[in-house]
């Protein structure tokens, strides 16, 4: 029996290498961390000096990733809602992070560490939709001028 699985231990590592860049482990920490409930986003870190929240296409820039053969450190920027607990939220986004990059990589994920850099209320969520929506309103006003205009000139000829 022993020889066995030492035949089909000797047989996987006979088809080559897998290797893991940095970017994709940044990647899969960074999707797994913004599907935690209360996390509002990853922010650039300590390397911008912002808590700024980085866009869905940016997400990777705050991530800091620190490689050995067959395991991973990760450092994870994020900005947490306030009402949920920012403890439990950094909790979650570690066990979330070690279980997915285990799964996707085989890596061992020796440490996730996680820094709060910024805490959202309520009132800033709701002023920031607020804001979103004249931007909204604004842009349908200026393109219903551009039609009416566009209608009037089509009248007159």
């Amino acid at each position: 029996m022993l020889s066995k699985n030492k035949f089909q231990e000797d047989d996987t590592m006979n088809l080559g290498n897998i290797t893991v860049s940095k970017e994709v482990v940044a990647i899969i920490a960074a999707l797994e961390a913004i599907k935690v409930k209360g996390v509002v986003g990853i922010s650039s870190g300590h390397k911008a000096g912002s808590t700024e929240v980085l866009h869905r296409k940016e997400l990777t820039k705050g991530i800091e990733v620190w490689m050995k053969p067959d395991e991973a450190n990760i450092t994870i920027p994020i900005v947490t809602r306030y009402e949920l607990g920012v403890y439990k939220v950094a909790q979650e986004v570690q066990e979330k992070t070690v279980q997915s990059v285990k799964t996707m990589t085989g890596l061992k994920t020796v440490k996730v560490n996680i820094n709060i850099q910024g805490v959202m209320f309520k009132e800033e969520k709701i002023e920031k939709q607020d804001k979103e929506k004249e931007q909204k309103i604004e842009k349908t006003e200026k393109k219903d001028k551009k039609e009416n205009e566009i209608a009037k000139k089509d009248k007159k000829e």
